[in-house]
């Protein structure tokens, strides 16, 4: 993976996109909390239908697939920024406050995958 970058949207690490929407679950209550389509070392954005709290933690599980394979993740994130958007959803920043290091593997081998690097580089 290459070293952080800095973007005009304030992010240092490179996003991936993921090819279909990936439900990201509460791992507390076991509910959906939205959808993903964008992931980096540093968090995620997620679509929900409401707004969550701003700046709470939660406890978050989702599987990423690339090809075959499935990457499963669990981790903490914390909201740092939401959007209304026009369809009346919001967007919502994550960011990753803990994941463990099975976790932390999974998403470095997701990233490699779908070749983020190379995205961006080329």
């Amino acid at each position: 993976m290459s070293p952080a970058v800095d973007d005009p949207g304030g992010r240092r690490a490179p996003r991936g996109r993921v090819d279909a929407l990936v439900p990201v679950v509460n791992a507390m209550t076991q509910r959906a909390l939205g959808f993903t389509r964008d992931i980096s070392r540093g968090g995620l954005k997620l679509k929900v239908a409401e707004p969550l709290v701003d700046q709470a933690v939660y406890q978050v599980r989702m599987e990423l697939q690339a090809g075959d394979r499935r990457f499963p993740l669990e981790g903490g994130v914390q909201v740092v920024r939401q959007q209304r958007e026009a369809d009346g959803s919001c967007s919502v920043g994550l960011r990753f406050i803990h994941l463990d290091a099975a976790s932390r593997t999974e998403l470095d081998a997701w990233l490699a995958a779908t070749d983020v690097d190379a995205t961006l580089q080329g």
